[in-house]
């Protein structure tokens, strides 16, 4: 299977991993306290949503923008909790177990791929894993977004969280495109981190070996030759030193004659 398909489908299985497990724990009232007061927000935002859709409520109206707006800003903050919650459970997930299972979560274990440093003398640490994370799991713009809604207000929160979608679809677009159209199949996170994806599958090693091998015994190759021009070269230099000197000597001899 192809290393770019790989690392999609583990990709999907970790989110889905995530998301049900966070879904569970920011459901329970105890754990989070907003939980009525979001879902409250979030059913009116979307009912509201909705009926613009169906042509009910004129969108183009100053009432409906602010009435968008203010709903937008509501449902945000009673999603601080679980939002939080979220963030600390991709750290855990995509960070600490990818750490402690040298660069696996359950979903690359399962696709046979592993997170390694791109350059073989260095070993990750787990800075690496969390520089990775900040990027390809979008924890930057959820923390933004968090802290966001406590320095704005309706109307400038509503222009942050614009900004910040736009930039999320543009680092998935870039990430997206780089895994595909490099070579080394390295995205925009692994880049950063300096970190790259390896295929465990033996048939897959053995080739990529395989490789190593014939790139090695071709550059030893050449430095072979390279080697035997520069003895050429030397002989023949050294030659014609030793015939001017030759020379030399002959005509010195000549002259005392």
């Amino acid at each position: 299977m192809d290393l770019v398909l790989k690392r999609v489908m583990a990709y999907v299985i970790d989110v889905l991993i995530v998301t049900l497990l966070m879904s569970f724990i920011v459901s329970q009232s105890f754990i989070n306290p907003y939980i009525d007061e979001y879902m409250d927000s979030y059913n009116e935002y979307t009912e509201l949503v909705q009926k613009a859709q169906d042509g009910e409520i004129d969108t183009d109206t100053e009432e409906y923008k602010e009435k968008t707006i203010a709903l937008n800003y509501e449902v945000s903050k009673y999603k601080v909790v679980s939002s939080s919650i979220t963030v600390v459970g991709m750290i855990l997930y995509f960070v600490v177990l990818q750490w402690a299972l040298k660069g696996q979560t359950l979903g690359k274990k399962l696709m046979k791929i592993r997170v390694v440093a791109n350059k073989e003398d260095k070993e990750l640490n787990i800075g690496n894993y969390f520089l990775r994370s900040l990027i390809l799991n979008n924890i930057v713009f959820s923390i933004i977004l968090i802290v966001g809604v406590y320095i704005f207000k309706e109307n400038g929160f509503y222009t942050l969280s614009m900004v910040v979608s736009y930039l999320q679809m543009l680092v998935t677009t870039i990430i997206m495109l780089m895994v595909v159209l490099r070579k080394d199949f390295r995205g925009l996170h692994d880049v950063v981190a300096g970190t790259k994806v390896i295929d465990l599958n033996p048939m897959v090693v053995e080739e990529a070996n395989s490789n190593v091998s014939e790139d090695k015994k071709i550059i030893e190759t050449k430095e072979v030759e390279v080697q035997e021009k520069k003895n050429v070269k030397k002989k023949e230099t050294n030659k014609s030193i030793a015939n001017k000197k030759s020379s030399k000597k002959s005509k010195t001899s000549k002259e005392k004659e």
